[in-house]
């Protein structure tokens, strides 16, 4: 088996103006913060006359901006080379939605993923750009601009504060997914599965807004797995313990569900594409009946830091189990 290591942050951020996050606020923080990393990093320095396309820039491979955004197999992959577009090092965890006054305080949290912890720094220094900027809809305008007061990195009953007073202190408290399997056990009744933000599952090439519970772990390992293998030591979990475990899902069952359909547009900005009508999301929670073993328990708890589904960077597929 092998590992991935993960780190935790909490911002804590108030704001300066209005700003309006009623509507997909994990897709306005990650395309803002986006925005700010490749001005802070690019040395094209992006603007009118700057490439598109990353991929033609001689520095790709050792360009920060490149890693979290553009990530790719390595051309030694062992496994999963076919994939041309792997999960991105990053997890947002967005504000709440809503409207917020100028005064008002939030708080959203991120999580790094491998080597990608190794670059926080950059991180934090984007994020405090993306405050000067604005995140919100009418940023041009003025609306969305904050302070970022403080950032915590957070681990099982541990909080270090990594910035605060414009100092940034490089502490970051690392788990691992090995960590939450000796932690785990196994579990027999019912589990729901709470999904806060939406969240986009495809089951049987349909999308499905009640995934079975094969279904739910299906594309958990694949995204695991993945991450594992590109950013980590090695996938998680081979074909073979796959199968078995798939095979076991196979027993749970649906015994309650509470999901409200939802529907989002959304401007792809590398193709161009204005306003593309995006397979149906939902919210909501389903409750899950069954045997559930140490390592089901143990990608549930991962998946809780990593997200589940379709577009997880944004914030999509943020959830909690409830047991």
């Amino acid at each position: 088996m092998g590992d991935i290591a993960l780190s935790r942050f909490e911002a804590r951020i108030r704001f300066e103006s209005e700003a309006d996050l009623s509507r997909w606020p994990g897709d306005v923080l990650r395309s803002g913060f986006g925005a700010r990393l490749r001005a802070l990093v690019c040395a094209a320095r992006p603007g009118p006359s700057a490439p598109s396309d990353c991929s033609v820039c001689q520095l790709a491979g050792v360009c920060v901006y490149d890693f979290f955004y553009n990530s790719h197999p390595p051309a030694d992959a062992r496994v999963l080379r076919a994939q041309r577009d792997i999960p991105r090092p990053f997890v947002f965890d967005p504000p709440l939605p809503g409207r917020y006054s100028a005064g008002s305080t939030a708080r959203f949290g991120f999580t790094l993923i491998g080597r990608g912890i190794d670059h926080m720094p950059y991180f934090l220094v984007a994020l405090k750009n993306l405050g000067e900027s604005g995140m919100s809809r009418g940023y041009r305008r003025g609306y969305g601009r904050f302070t970022m007061e403080s950032v915590d990195s957070i681990g099982y009953g541990e909080r270090d504060n990594i910035f605060s007073g414009g100092m940034v202190f490089n502490r970051s408290i690392r788990l691992s997914y090995q960590e939450m399997l000796r932690g785990s056990t196994d579990h027999i009744g019912d589990i729901t599965i709470r999904f806060l933000t939406p969240v986009q599952i495809k089951e049987n090439d349909q999308f499905t807004a009640i995934p079975s519970f094969r279904g739910l772990i299906s594309r958990l390992l694949f995204r695991a797995n993945a991450l594992a293998e590109f950013y980590g030591s090695g996938m998680l979990y081979d074909n073979e313990s796959v199968l078995a475990l798939l095979g076991e899902c196979r027993s749970v069952t649906v015994t309650g569900a509470r999901i409200q359909d939802m529907r989002a547009k959304r401007y792809f900005h590398r193709q161009r594409i204005k306003m593309h009508t995006l397979p149906p999301f939902f919210r909501g929670e389903i409750t899950y009946t069954g045997e559930f073993s140490r390592d089901v328990m143990a990608l549930l708890e991962l998946g809780r830091i990593i997200h589940v589904g379709k577009m997880a960077t944004f914030g999509n597929g943020l959830y909690e189990v409830v047991v």
